[in-house]
């Protein structure tokens, strides 16, 4: 298996909406429904099989908590994409996406491809499963050239214990990126 290329990804969000689910979820891993809180950063390596070529994954899943601000700062550099997630069940999370997007164009000097996850879908109604896809992509409309680093792809609503659209916002992000490098290339 050759490795077509490398993207460093950041995992972002308020603690408990579900990050290191979608983690595991993506890398196929088993899917463990007790609630443990990451703290500060947990680091993942995944090759991924995308079409004719394989993509290795450099997933930073970081912790969601106050006291882990400056922590994850640092950990922002270097990052080419992220995945951006809220939890559909409370709504503070979604309140919160400002002060996250805030957070990592003000860490970084670069630009990085961002998608917004709106992850539990399972625990809400289809009413309001409808009612956040729109009220997120409003979101998206609203701020897609707010940030000077930031380039919002788009949004996925995902439930990362069932896998809906996991793999999907993963690999989105990770052919964006790719097709950045190969278009930086010089031959």
């Amino acid at each position: 298996m050759s490795i077509f290329g490398v993207v460093k990804i950041v995992l972002m969000g308020d603690f408990a909406t579900g990050k290191t689910t979608l983690k595991r979820s993506f890398m196929g891993m088993h899917l463990d429904e007790r609630y443990m809180s990451t703290l500060g950063v947990d680091l993942a390596s995944y090759n991924h099989q995308d079409e004719d070529m394989t993509i290795k994954y450099q997933i930073w899943d970081l912790g969601g908590q106050e006291e882990f601000v400056e922590i994850r700062k640092k950990q922002y550099k270097g990052a080419e994409g992220g995945l951006l997630v809220f939890d559909k069940s409370r709504d503070m999370t979604f309140e919160n996406l400002d002060t996250w997007l805030d957070e990592i164009n003000s860490s970084i000097d670069t630009p990085v491809f961002l998608l917004i996850l709106g992850n539990k879908d399972d625990l809400v109604s289809e009413e309001f499963n409808k009612e956040w896809d729109e009220k997120a992509l409003k979101y998206i409309k609203d701020n897609v050239s707010t940030y000077s680093n930031i380039k919002l792809l788009g949004y996925f609503s995902t439930c990362a214990l069932h896998g809906s659209n996991v793999e999907k916002a993963f690999v989105k992000i990770g052919r964006e990126i790719i097709k950045r490098k190969s278009d930086q290339m010089v031959i």
